[in-house]
């Protein structure tokens, strides 16, 4: 295994990683404000960024900083979802018996998140994963749950997340009645050079090591191959580090880099869709 040739003490670059060690990029940050703002002032915001950008982690750090006694967040992620079943999957997440009929669970969703604010005083946080994928009779099924009180009251936030393919359906004029109910709008770009440096340091640390295992050129390399994107990075890192391994070397360097990218790796595209 190629954590032992490195003595490092865990596996770098995982899925795993406890919230407050993720790294946290100025556009993360800039992200977590808006999300924050969302939340407290129970606001509509779409959050966009191309595929692997950390859109789901900067929903997963949010949901950890959220103070459980003020807000409940419901992360909602499936890409067939139908009215019935995301109604569904609400009301499950809310700890609630699911009626069978359609008209009788939008009803009681709308009641459950209302009630959660008016007499529990928390605020519902719903973030909608995966959005790009929602049929138009989901946007317009999420812009009726946005009705309450004549459009005076929203009694929680909500974030859609999805890919650059969501920006463009809201866009459409079928979806105009839902765009307009938006109130923050954010895309979630890559890595600069300095911050893929250091974020790949960052997860060498965190798994152990304790000198230098990619050169600076190595390091430039995989932040222009990789659009700056933390999953590709990821990946991309794994692969050579595996490699150096096996080749019985000790630091990753451009050459090796741009070996494993022409037999191993496959290049992330421009933009997701």
């Amino acid at each position: 295994m190629f954590e032992a040739h490195f003595g490092l003490t865990a596996t770098p670059f995982a899925r795993d990683i406890p919230v407050e060690h993720l790294f946290v990029s100025q556009a993360h940050r800039e992200a977590l404000a808006r999300l924050h703002y969302v939340a407290e002032r129970r606001r509509v915001m779409v959050l966009t960024g191309e595929v692997g950008a950390g859109k789901s982690t900067a929903l997963r750090r949010l949901k950890a900083e959220l103070d459980a006694t003020r807000y409940e967040v419901v992360y909602l992620a499936d890409v067939a979802f139908t009215p019935r079943s995301f109604f569904q999957s609400l009301l499950d997440a809310l700890r609630l018996d699911a009626p069978h009929a359609l008209p009788k669970l939008k009803k009681l969703a709308r009641e459950a998140l209302a009630e959660r604010w008016r007499t529990q005083h928390r605020t519902p946080v719903l973030l909608v994963d995966e959005a790009q994928f929602l049929s138009p009779a989901m946007l317009e099924e999420i812009r009726g749950l946005l009705n309450y009180d004549c459009d005076a009251f929203a009694p929680f936030a909500l974030v859609l997340c999805g890919t650059r393919a969501l920006a463009e359906r809201l866009a459409l004029r079928s979806a105009e009645a839902l765009a307009q109910r938006i109130d923050l709008r954010y895309h979630l770009s890559g890595f600069s050079p300095q911050e893929t440096a250091a974020y790949i340091r960052h997860h060498l640390k965190l798994a152990g090591a304790d000198q230098e295992l990619f050169t600076a050129k190595a390091l430039d390399h995989i932040h222009r191959a990789c659009n700056g994107l933390p999953r590709p990075i990821n990946q991309l890192a794994h692969l050579c580090l595996m490699a150096a391994a096996a080749r019985q070397e000790h630091l990753v360097d451009h050459e090796l880099v741009e070996a494993v990218m022409a037999t191993e790796w496959q290049a992330p595209q421009a933009a997701g869709r």
